[in-house]
């Protein structure tokens, strides 16, 4: 398994991707109606995914470089070979997003990089 995080310039690869949490807003409108058990509802298109995820690099400077380009003004792609239909996105760390960076307790060498995201396409 291989997975990548790039802003079309410089590509990225982890160790290993350790946490994915994804969701997706409904954008249904219900309206409540006076004298009505039944309501009316404007049916639209969930919004694109947005979540936490979860990186684990093996060396300092390439998790330093992570965190460089997440907190940049870029969109990102993010690429999975095992799963991509569910991984494989264009995105952005929103405005009030996190972008983290941990020093693994346990082997203090790894790194872990967790950001905010939000697909733009």
């Amino acid at each position: 398994m291989t997975t990548t995080i790039s802003d079309g310039t410089t590509t990225l690869t982890p160790q290993l991707q350790i946490g994915y949490v994804v969701s997706r807003r409904s954008r249904n409108v219900v309206h409540r109606i006076l004298n009505s058990q039944a309501p009316a509802v404007s049916l639209r298109p969930g919004a694109l995914r947005s979540g936490r995820h979860s990186l684990l690099f093996t060396d300092e400077a390439t998790a330093l470089a992570a965190v460089a380009m997440l907190a940049s003004d870029r969109e990102l792609t993010l690429e999975d070979t095992e799963r991509p239909d569910v991984v494989n996105m264009t995105f952005v760390v929103p405005s009030g997003g996190d972008v983290q960076l941990e020093l693994d307790s346990v082997t203090r060498r790894n790194w872990v990089v967790q950001f905010d995201f939000e697909e733009t396409d």
